[in-house]
């Protein structure tokens, strides 16, 4: 019952964190993908892969957006 309690309270904790992080990211980063990955639907890694492609057309600002969003889901925050 306690692991169950506690659980939950973690997820209550990094939920919104997370939300914020993923907020941070599309206001970063949304620009460059409207610019660079035109039509690109979001999901099943389709935008990760156009980025991936042309990293070096995004923004310095977006591609720190998201080194900092993917440390905060690995808790390196």
């Amino acid at each position: 019952m306690i692991r169950i309690a506690l659980a939950a309270l973690l997820l209550a904790v990094s939920v919104p964190a997370l939300a914020q992080g993923q907020a941070a990211v599309r206001a970063a980063c949304q620009a460059d993908f409207e610019k660079n990955c035109p039509g690109i639907r979001p999901g099943g890694g389709r935008l990760l892969a156009c980025m991936r492609g042309k990293e070096a057309s995004f923004s310095d600002g977006c591609k720190d957006a998201l080194k900092a969003g993917q440390a905060q889901r690995q808790g390196k925050s």
